[in-house]
């Protein structure tokens, strides 16, 4: 009876029956100690979001397969502790652990799946491609001798992830472009290896900038959610698509998937398993100028890895250029050299030592950013060493600096990074002031609309003030109406009207608590400080309309 009750909570796993699989494997914890039903219900307590229950579930299936003398389970348990441990609770001393009790175990037996298993979990805690590509290519060279569909997906995606963050992106994306055929085709056994594979391939397509492929493949992921009725098994965080919209200029769109995470995030008291929304949301909120949420956003994730860059923008926004550096210095060595990881933190020291008039710093980042691009062929690095190009000619006086800063404004453009176009134009707008001052003005009215467009406000503020001082005028109507996308226009008219949140997402149709998102969108945007305030701008300003979204 108990290996029939055994069989159908294995069952209830496969198909997606998190609760029906707890219920099975307790009935038969109920009768007797069975390591294997231990570990069946420490994963259908995974899927109920119960990570503390899962860990207790798994260890005791460990002493249970240790005391058996059955190594080769013992292992592959350790392995699960290992790498949740380091994924929901980025507790690296217990990962370490028993990634080495795994080790320890499988010393002396054969060529095994755990063994692959093994070499995956050390390609996973690794953060330099190199390390990344040779545990993972040890992995994907026992999947495929043994036959283990499920690890050879997993090792395919992080192979992949390795060589584009190694500026492979051909020969990565095709790799990432198989996992993701194997794991939403049938191949796989277990569904916690679509989501494994999913998230890894969206943080490999995000280093590419492909957001073609990140589209394409979200079609397929979403037929596949649909057929299976399986929405929970795609484990990929917000966070790695709202840099989607975020780049594209959509920032509605990314702000809500980001609030929508990181409500989710609190909500379970789990850490982020891969991007923590925390950070990308503060970036968001340094780019919107909203100085002090993004540093209450950021509080207490000094440590996480993916918070170095909202960090070090924090602190250059505030002028304190050495710290910034020493932030992204500590990132960069932990990035494994000169990778497409390093990228982004590169563009962002050339910003941080020209501010402190260190021109020949800044050009041998800018030197160090050009040789990823032209490594990697990747359009998004290429353009921001040309932007980078562009500022330290621009520094230095030199005669092409206009014509390098229009080049990136080409690249930017054609890439649909809007933001950063509008960053490039903005410094083209400044290099032209004294030689062409009547093209400066045509450009720098081209970078606040977008900035306006977009809502940031700060970019905004200081490209009217040099229109100002040119003795033209860039902005029509109230200061920060056009910031307003149409939905926050609209709820901006009902605050007029003194609704709560509950009635504008009744009036709206929407939930309150996304009506509460638009609230406080408004309230950031417009530099008010509460909804009473918020109501009297409403009056004063409700019915002038430039340009809605």
């Amino acid at each position: 009876m108990e290996a029939g009750r055994t069989v159908s909570g294995a069952a209830a796993l496969a198909e997606g029956d998190w609760l029906g699989a707890r219920a099975a494997f307790e009935v038969v914890l109920a009768e007797g100690d069975e390591p294997e039903a231990h570990l069946g219900l420490g994963r259908a307590l995974w899927w109920l979001q119960d990570i503390d229950g899962a860990l207790f579930q798994v260890e005791q299936a460990y002493a249970g397969f240790r005391s058996r003398g059955d190594r080769p389970h013992a292992a592959a348990a350790a392995i699960w502790l290992s790498r949740e441990y380091a994924a929901a609770q980025g507790n690296e001393p217990a990962s370490s652990g028993w990634e080495a009790r795994a080790e320890g175990l499988l010393r002396e037996e054969g060529r095994s799946v755990e063994q692959g298993w093994l070499a995956l979990c050390r390609a996973e805690r690794a953060t330099a491609p190199e390390k990344i590509a040779t545990e993972a290519r040890a992995a994907l060279d026992i999947a495929r001798e043994l036959d283990d569909a499920d690890l050879e997906a997993e090792a395919l995606a992080r192979v992949g992830y390795a060589e584009v963050a190694a500026g492979d992106v051909v020969s990565g994306t095709s790799k990432l472009d198989e996992a993701m055929a194997a794991a939403t085709g049938g191949e796989v056994a277990r569904l916690e290896t679509i989501g494994d594979v999913t998230c890894t391939a969206i943080a490999a397509f995000e280093l590419a900038a492909d957001w073609q492929r990140i589209e394409r493949w979200g079609r397929v992921i979403e037929t596949w959610v649909r057929r299976h009725n399986s929405a929970q098994v795609i484990g990929c965080c917000n966070a790695c698509c709202a840099e989607l919209f975020l780049s594209s200029g959509q920032w509605e769109m990314a702000e809500g998937l980001l609030t929508e995470g990181l409500d989710a995030l609190r909500a379970s008291d789990q850490r982020a398993r891969c991007v923590h929304p925390a950070a990308k949301l503060a970036e968001l909120r340094l780019l919107q100028g909203r100085i002090e949420e993004a540093e209450q956003l950021l509080a207490g994730y000094e440590e996480l890895p993916e918070a170095a860059h909202a960090f070090a923008s924090l602190h250059l926004t505030r002028d304190e250029t050495s710290v910034a550096a020493a932030v992204i210095h500590r990132r960069l060595n932990r990035s494994g050299g000169d990778s497409v990881l390093a990228a982004p933190f590169l563009a962002l020291l050339v910003d941080v030592q020209l501010a402190d008039g260190d021109t020949d710093g800044a050009a041998s980042s800018t030197e160090r950013l050009a040789g990823i691009g032209e490594r990697s062929a990747l359009p998004r690095v290429q353009a921001a060493a040309a932007f980078a190009a562009g500022k330290v000619a621009e520094a230095r006086a030199e005669e092409d600096a206009s014509e390098r800063l229009a080049a990136a404004v080409a690249a930017f453009s054609e890439q649909g990074m809007t933001l950063d176009a509008a960053l490039a134009r903005m410094r083209l707008a400044r290099s032209l002031e004294r030689m062409q001052p009547e093209v400066a003005v045509a450009d720098a009215r081209a970078a606040l609309a977008e900035f306006e467009r977009l809502g940031a406000p700060r970019h905004a503020d200081a490209a009217a003030a040099f229109l100002r001082g040119l003795g033209s005028s860039g902005r029509t109507g109230p200061k920060g109406l056009d910031l307003l996308t149409r939905r926050e226009r609209e709820v901006l008219v009902l605050l007029g009207l003194g609704l709560t949140n509950a009635a504008i997402g009744e009036r709206l149709f929407i939930s309150t608590k996304t009506a509460g998102h638009h609230v406080s969108s408004i309230l950031g945007k417009l530099h008010l400080k509460n909804r009473s305030e918020a109501a009297g701008y409403a009056l004063r300003f409700g019915d002038e309309n430039p340009n809605p979204r």
